[in-house]
This record gives C-alpha cells, sequence and structure tokens, in this order.
C-alpha cells in the first residue's frame, strides 16, 4: 500500500522570484500572472501572490533558508515581510518564450502610444504604426521589461524626435485657462512669453459680472507642469484654473476639389457654347439633330467573393491565411480573446482603436 506524505505540498504553475545579496541566493513561489499585478499595484493581498510564505533557497528542492542567513541578509526573520522584499527587488524568473512574448507586447503597447502622442512635422497628421515601428527598429531601440511602457514611450518620443526631426514631432495640446477678466491681460502675457510659447485660439470674456473669462490655446506638452504650477501657486488666490481640452491636435487634411473642378468646367463649357449659338445667323438653315448614341447594357455586378479564412473571436473574415496570420498576432484579437474568456461580445477594430491603452491595460490585468 502506497502512503502519501501528509506533510507534503506540491507546488504547480510556479514562477520563481530569485534576490541575490550577501553572496546568498533567496527563491520565492509565486503565481506567474500575480507577480506583475504585485508590482503594479492591482493586487494587494499577497496570499492571492505567493503561492506559500517560505523564503527558499531552492524551490525546485524544498531547500528552506536559514534563519541565521535571512537575519544577516534582511535584518529580520519574518517571512512575510522578507517576500515583499522578494516580490519588490527580485527578477521574476520566466522562459525565453516567455520574455520574448512579453517584449514583443511591450513593444506594441509603446508604438501605440508613439502613435497617439506624434505627428509629422509638415502636415499635422497622426503617424502610422507600421512607421514608428520601423523607425525605432531602426534607432535602435531596446525595450526593458521592467520599465512601463508610458515611461518607455516618453524616451523613444525623445529620440525619435532629436533623430528625425523631420519625420517626427510631439503633437501638442489644447488647453483653457478660466480667470476674471481683470486677469485675461496679464495671463496672456505669460502664455505668450518665450518660456512657454503658447499660440492663442481664443479669448472669451465674462458676459456678466461675477463670472470669468478664458483663454484656449495650443502649447508643447512639457509645458503643462510649469502652467499648472501658474494656476495653482501663482494665481492661488486668484480664481485662476486650467483645463485641458485636447491631449494631441492632429492636422485636417484639405478637402478635395475634384467635383468643384469638373462642375467649373461644366459651366464654363455651357457659357462658351451661349455666345457661339446667339451669333449664328437666323436664315441658317437647322442642322439635323444628332442620333442618339445606342445604349450599352447596364454592367451586371460582381458576385461576392468569397473569404477564405475567419476569425470567431472577433468575427472577421480575411481573404489569405497570410492575413489571417497577421490578425492573430494583433492587439485587438488578443483583446476580443479576453472578452470571450469572459463571455462578452466582441468589439470591432475602430472600437478598439477608441478604447485608451490604461483601459485596455486595466482590462487585460484582472485575472479571468
Amino acid at each position: 500500500m502506497l502512503k502519501q506524505p501528509v506533510c507534503q505540498k506540491r507546488l504547480t504553475n510556479v514562477a520563481i522570484v530569485r534576490l541575490k545579496s550577501h553572496g546568498k541566493r533567496f527563491e520565492i513561489a509565486a503565481y506567474k500572472n500575480k507577480v506583475r499585478n504585485w508590482r503594479e499595484g492591482i493586487e494587494k493581498d499577497i496570499d492571492e501572490v505567493l503561492q506559500v510564505i517560505t523564503v527558499f533557497t531552492n524551490v525546485s528542492k524544498g531547500e528552506v533558508a536559514n534563519e541565521k542567513d535571512l537575519k544577516k541578509v534582511f535584518g529580520s526573520t519574518d517571512q512575510e515581510e522578507i517576500c515583499r522584499k522578494i516580490l519588490k527587488s527580485g527578477e521574476l524568473q520566466v522562459s525565453d518564450r516567455e520574455r520574448e512574448l512579453q517584449l514583443e507586447g511591450l513593444f506594441r503597447d509603446i508604438v501605440q502610444i508613439v502613435v497617439e502622442r506624434c505627428v509629422h512635422p509638415q502636415s499635422g497628421r497622426q503617424l502610422t504604426a507600421t512607421a514608428v515601428e520601423n523607425a525605432l527598429k531602426n534607432l535602435g531601440f531596446s525595450v526593458k521589461s521592467d520599465h512601463t511602457a508610458k515611461k518607455q514611450s516618453l524616451k523613444a518620443i525623445e529620440c525619435l524626435c532629436a533623430e528625425m526631426p523631420d519625420s517626427f514631432a510631439r503633437a501638442k495640446m489644447r488647453l483653457r485657462i478660466s480667470c476674471p477678466d481683470d486677469l485675461l491681460e496679464e495671463i496672456r502675457r505669460h502664455l505668450t512669453n518665450e518660456e512657454f510659447s503658447a499660440t492663442l485660439e481664443e479669448e472669451v470674456k465674462a458676459s456678466t459680472a461675477g463670472a470669468s473669462g478664458s483663454l484656449t490655446f495650443l502649447c508643447d506638452p512639457s509645458c503643462y507642469r510649469d502652467l499648472d504650477k501658474l494656476c495653482t501657486v501663482t494665481y492661488s488666490d486668484k480664481e485662476v484654473s486650467l483645463h485641458l481640452v485636447t491631449s494631441a491636435v492632429l492636422g485636417q487634411g484639405r478637402a478635395s476639389q475634384a467635383g468643384g473642378g469638373a462642375n467649373a468646367s461644366a459651366c464654363v463649357g455651357e457659357d462658351s457654347l451661349a455666345p457661339a449659338a446667339q451669333s449664328a445667323p437666323r436664315d441658317a438653315p437647322a442642322r439635323p439633330a444628332p442620333q442618339p448614341a445606342p445604349q450599352r447594357p447596364a454592367p451586371q455586378p460582381e458576385p461576392p467573393k468569397k473569404k477564405g479564412m475567419r476569425c470567431s473571436s472577433c468575427d472577421a473574415e480575411f481573404e489569405d491565411a497570410t492575413e489571417y496570420r497577421q490578425h492573430c498576432r494583433s492587439d485587438w484579437h488578443n483583446f476580443n480573446l479576453k472578452r470571450k474568456v469572459k463571455s462578452l461580445p466582441p468589439v470591432t477594430e475602430e472600437e478598439h482603436a477608441e478604447i485608451s491603452l490604461d483601459q485596455r491595460e486595466g482590462f487585460l490585468a484582472v485575472d479571468a
């Protein structure tokens, strides 16, 4: 008869967090999906992160750390306190494939943030994700797994604007300052000086006594902190407030004039024929009316082409396998997979593009 040791605890789905200090190695056993949530502040309960609140020297062999070494390195023998320190400063051990997928996803998030915050200097239009991705690869931009996407995207924007100023520029912000009428002129001088170099768009004065006027302007995002300090510190007792209208101002495309040109040429043609008709002599024999051209049969509509591949998670169809494989690696597909697990309907590609990055990260971080 086989006997199972009652004191043995089997650990499954283990993610090892390792910390080396004072020539010693300390490890804790955690859940893979919970370590990052703990470091990002999403998960607060340490019991949901760790499989067992015990400090090991080797998790695979089950070797528990000596209390003497814990006292020497951490200055305490409290297991939970030491586990919190290792969770904060330790290195999460993952496989090469997992690390590669993590860096790819992080790089896509960085590219998306750059697309939302950068424009082309000449046209003022938003850049494509492919252009940003190729530019970052040409510059040799490296992604760090221990830094957030927002922090690295700011560094990427700085590098792109410095190395490729003809192709990349930081999109300006549209802000509005509300203040009493007697301060409008003073604040306008602050905005137009060299420190802010703001472009004024609209000035509204108070229509009634006691109401506040406003100044709407464009400025560089790097000036936002100084502007906030100006409103909250310099004019703290003057009822001055700063409001964000648009985080990234994009250029508007010019309207096509092809239709107008065609109509204009048609009108010119009619006017040019009118004098000729009037100058013709009245006694001249009338020309026979031209015979109408034979009508051609209307072209038959082509039957709809059959789609080759279909994604049931996104409710979308694709013509070939290459396009389908590219879709399966996209953020849109991964986002709908998470919604499908939670029994939620899929979102379209346009709806996914309108969802902010913070909402996507918060949604994907919640454990299904």
